[in-house]
C-alpha cells in the first residue's frame, strides 16, 4: 500500500463521517437527542476506521514509515472528530475506574 493510498483513505473517512461544521454548532441548543445522534455517530466512526484499518493491514505496507504515517493519519481523524463532537470525549474513559 503506497503513502497515497493511505492517504486517500483517510481521506475517505474523513469525507464520509457526517461533520457539523463549528459555525453551525448551537450550544444553547445542545439536546439530549444530539448527544445521543453525535454518540451513534462515534460509534460508526470507529466502526468504519477500523474496517478501514484492517483492509490496510491485508493490502500491506511498503515500509515501517508508511504504517506509522497510516496510523498518525487515523489518530488524526479520531482527533477532528472529537474536535467536531466534544460531547463524546467520555466514549473512551474506562467505566469500571
Amino acid at each position: 500500500m503506497t503513502m497515497t493510498k493511505a492517504l486517500m483513505a483517510a481521506a475517505a473517512l474523513a469525507l464520509t463521517t457526517a461533520a457539523t461544521p463549528a459555525w453551525a454548532h448551537d450550544d444553547s441548543g445542545y439536546s439530549y437527542n444530539r448527544h445521543a445522534r453525535d454518540h451513534a455517530q462515534h460509534y460508526r466512526f470507529h466502526r468504519e476506521v477500523n474496517e478501514a484499518h484492517q483492509r490496510a493491514h491485508e493490502e500491506g505496507f511498503y515500509s515501517g514509515a508508511e504504517h506509522r504515517a497510516y496510523h498518525r493519519a487515523l489518530r488524526d481523524l479520531h482527533g477532528d472528530f472529537h474536535e467536531e463532537h466534544p460531547g463524546t470525549r467520555h466514549d473512551h474513559y474506562r467505566r469500571w475506574q
